[in-house]
């Protein structure tokens, strides 16, 4: 269900126009990875805690820009539910006739359009709880980071302090309500223009928790890194927790639709969109640039159902931020008293592989060294699944009731069929739009 509580504050910070005062979100991680890295282990004896500073950076540089834009990504790119209303106008005789019925898709778009000089508002609220990334538990996501290479022969576990590794498990939760407000206006007969206004609420949680895999306590009986004062009874476990929020308007769309061939159980249309990039990047609540889409529809049906195909190319510049291919197909049927059901198939996929987020997936070996003994490991850096894309999948099962020929309601499930990317179990969605 849709948490009550963060829909009402969003509604009552849209409204006003107001947002709460929050730390920036996307520094979240960098605090984090400092703390633990740097900050703590100034208590490790003599120079052994700055050997971890490497490590910091490379987090700061590489993983935190990862996770804030998986994390951005799936709020700004979640779709919109479509902005057809329960009243579709016919051209087959050469003037408008109208048809009132509850059929239409959720989130893609078929050809129909509104018909010149009728308004469409409406307002729709999803809840996203982001579960999992790459189907790993957000919960359980764990980096790995190593020492410094301090005899700088390329190696790592020359020196006994090479060989410890610093383990942080993020524990992190991360939840977003959208509340998408949207007007859609019949210019002419076949041309619709639409604008949609995103407001989030968006909130990231959670406990670090960070362990030292002490080698050298086992090989020289003191740990050289630790979060304590006595490294011969060291401490080598510390928790950071974190807890920050935002809300405020996200990236503003503009969509053009045209009917461009209206025949019977078949229409072809083509859309234009245009994102802008309003909202605040920091915060999880833009992408930070301007983003376009353009796609051909193929729809068509009868009184009782109705089916439709989007193709959609979108053009999405930011860093870590693929331009991608866009299927949806889509089949609704009426089943009488105003109530129809819509089952829809997502499909994104990424065009280029190089703009894969990258979390650290690499292995690094060390070798550790007991007397003469060498003893070589492979340590992961990340235990997320490799994967050499994040495609993604979903399906969307959603009901929609026209109890009037102006006001039509919608309710909706968004499930992931795969699991590529960071991605909600499953997103709720509920909405109403209104014909004028």
């Amino acid at each position: 269900m849709i948490a009550f509580k963060p829909m009402l504050r969003l509604l009552v910070t849209a409204l006003l126009g107001v947002s709460p005062a929050f730390a920036q979100l996307g520094t979240v991680f960098d605090q984090v990875f400092e703390e633990i890295l740097v900050n703590r282990l100034q208590l490790s004896p003599g120079q052994h805690g700055d050997h971890f500073r490497e490590a910091a950076f490379v987090a700061n540089s590489q993983l935190t820009p990862s996770l804030n834009t998986a994390i951005t990504n799936n709020v700004s790119s979640f779709p919109n539910s479509n902005t057809s209303i329960g009243v579709t106008f016919s051209f087959e005789s050469g003037a408008p006739e109208k048809i009132r019925r509850a059929i239409g898709p959720v989130f893609g778009e078929s050809a129909t359009t509104l018909g010149k000089k009728r308004l469409n508002l409406g307002m729709n609220t999803s809840r996203l709880t982001m579960d999992r990334f790459r189907g790993l538990d957000t919960r359980d996501l764990t980096f790995t980071f190593t020492h410094v290479d301090v005899t700088n022969d390329g190696t790592l576990g020359e020196n006994p302090s090479e060989s410890d590794t610093i383990d942080v498990a993020l524990g992190m939760d991360v939840d977003a309500t959208i509340l998408a407000f949207y007007a859609s206006y019949g210019l002419t007969d076949r041309l619709d223009i639409s604008v949609s206004a995103p407001y989030i609420d968006i909130s990231l949680d959670g406990t670090a928790v960070a362990r030292v895999d002490s080698f050298t306590l086992a090989a020289v009986g003191m740990a050289n890194h630790h979060f304590g004062d006595d490294p011969t009874r060291p401490i080598l476990e510390s928790q950071v927790p974190y807890s920050e929020s935002a809300a405020g308007l996200g990236d503003v769309s503009v969509r053009a639709k045209y009917n461009a061939f209206n025949a019977d159980r078949f229409q072809l249309g083509f859309f234009f969109d245009y994102r802008f990039d309003n909202g605040d990047e920091s915060d999880f609540l833009g992408t930070g640039s301007n983003e376009f889409r353009v796609a051909q529809v193929l729809s068509g049906g009868d009184d009782n159902y109705q089916y439709l195909i989007n193709l959609a190319f979108e053009k999405r510049p930011g860093d870590l931020d693929s331009d991608e291919i866009e299927l949806l197909l889509g089949f609704n049927y009426e089943v009488g008293n105003g109530f129809a059901w819509a089952v829809e198939l997502m499909g994104d996929y990424d065009l280029n592989d190089l703009e894969a987020i990258n979390l650290l997936n690499d292995s690094v070996e060390i070798v550790d060294r007991s007397g003469d003994a060498l003893n070589p490991r492979q340590v992961r850096l990340s235990n997320i699944p490799d994967r050499s894309d994040d495609h993604t999948l979903n399906a969307s099962l959603g009901l929609r009731w026209a109890p009037t020929d102006k006001l039509i309601l919608l309710g909706n499930l968004l499930i992931p069929l795969n699991d590529a990317g960071l991605r909600s179990n499953v997103v709720a969605t509920a909405g109403f739009g209104y014909n004028f």
